[in-house]
């Protein structure tokens, strides 16, 4: 019976640790959950904070015909420097949160996923269309590396700018976007 006993409490001893330090190791790593796709934050964002982070400026788009948008970069981040993957972007910048969900959402879920709209003649806002396509991605081979689809899989609006992000997936291009922004503040 005392065996028995000392049994039970060295168990429920092992299970309280275990469930303890795990959840300690999903709280350290908040920094890195994904945002979610719209987030209203009181900054105002400009390209200099994104090239603060190590993001770095291919091209500026001519916006002149993107209304109310105060510029638009494409560009590539490296998120870890021990790894050699490095990912495009393109920031788009509005003068205020309302503005980018107003008049810039539609013009960029024209462009990302797979129904994404990548001929010029269809495009509503033809700057940079062919840099928002892509042939190859990581993990696809064979025909399917040659097709032609979207580069952005996903976006998300924080603050006055809207983050155009690829990756293998949704989640992962959604995660992208989450590490490029959660630089920001570092």
């Amino acid at each position: 019976m005392l065996f028995r006993t000392f049994l039970l409490l060295a168990l429920s001893l092992f299970v309280v640790h275990t469930v303890g330090c795990s959840s300690e190791m999903s709280t350290s790593n908040s920094d890195n959950a994904p945002l979610e796709k719209i987030t209203n934050t009181s900054g105002i964002y400009s390209i200099d904070d994104f090239l603060n982070t190590g993001f770095k400026v291919v091209k500026e788009y001519d916006v002149s015909e993107l209304e109310d948008s105060s510029g638009v970069w494409f560009g590539f981040w490296k998120n870890d420097p021990h790894k050699s993957i490095v990912l495009d972007y393109e920031i788009r910048t509005y003068p205020s949160h309302q503005l980018a969900l107003d008049k810039g959402v539609k013009y960029v879920e024209e462009v990302i996923g797979e129904e994404a709209i990548l001929g010029k003649s269809l495009s509503s806002w033809k700057e940079g269309i062919q840099d928002r396509r892509t042939r190859s991605g990581r993990g696809m081979s064979g025909s399917e590396s040659n097709t032609i689809r979207a580069k952005y899989l996903d976006y998300i609006v924080f603050g006055n700018t809207m983050i155009l992000c690829e990756g293998l997936d949704l989640t992962d291009a959604r995660q992208n976007c989450s590490d490029l922004v959660n630089a920001l503040d570092k």
